[in-house]
């Protein structure tokens, strides 16, 4: 089915490019209301995880999920940016374990969190790294206070809707213009006269973290976006 981002934050990042005939690359961000590929319905799952970790990491801090989002989940995860999986891990949950290097906490509350840090620092008197495992809402919470997160739930709302046509679109990174090219085509951004990357591709790479790891450095710095109909 042709689709386009019809609601959901001003820029998603896509993810589920297997389920699809034709997309961006995972890990690409797409603009709101931009159409972006022949897809399953299903990819609106995972461009909201992928969106939502990128979001998180834009607050500056790690992001983690849990192997509970399944293959797929996982992946749209590490195309958003996503530094590992909980599970794979060194880690206790809400108390110290000699030899770890995480300590898990649950909870929402500030002032509690803090506190039992301090209180396990106190008894234990061992070096840890310290992960919130809460939903994506409380995340500004801990952001400047904690080395990471795990995001349990939450997940930004994103809502994908059928279309006619997929126009060729071509990105200049540099203005963050996509344009969407229904009447021609066109090979330069017509502001600055840079070369367009080329979005929708039936292209298909690899799924592997490290490819994602590459693709999401690569538009990390990609805050604003929108289309132009040329």
């Amino acid at each position: 089915m042709k689709l386009a981002y019809a609601r959901g934050p001003p820029v998603a990042v896509f993810a589920g490019s297997w389920r699809c005939t034709s997309s961006p690359i995972d890990g690409v961000p797409i603009a709101l209301g931009e159409p972006f590929g022949d897809c399953g319905v299903e990819v609106a799952r995972l461009i909201s995880i992928a969106t939502t970790v990128r979001l998180a990491r834009q607050m500056g801090i790690k992001v983690y999920v849990s192997a509970e989002l399944g293959e797929e989940g996982l992946d749209a995860a590490f195309a958003g940016g996503a530094d590992g999986v909980l599970e794979e891990l060194s880690f206790s949950r809400n108390e110290y374990v000699e030899g770890v290097k995480f300590v898990v906490l649950d909870g929402r509350d500030v002032a509690d969190i803090v506190n039992t840090v301090r209180s396990l620092g106190e008894r234990f008197r061992k070096p840890f790294d310290v992960l919130v495992a809460t939903s994506y809402e409380f995340v500004p919470r801990f952001a400047s206070l904690v080395d990471g997160v795990v995001i349990t739930g939450g997940w930004v709302d994103v809502e994908v809707a059928p279309v006619e046509f997929i126009p060729e679109v071509g990105r200049c990174v540099h203005c963050g213009v996509d344009y969407l090219m229904y009447s021609g085509s066109l090979k330069r951004c017509i502001y600055c006269g840079r070369r367009l990357l080329r979005v929708v591709t039936a292209t298909k790479t690899p799924r592997s973290r490290a490819v994602y790891r590459s693709v999401y450095k690569k538009f990390a710095n990609i805050t604003t976006l929108r289309f132009k109909i040329v």
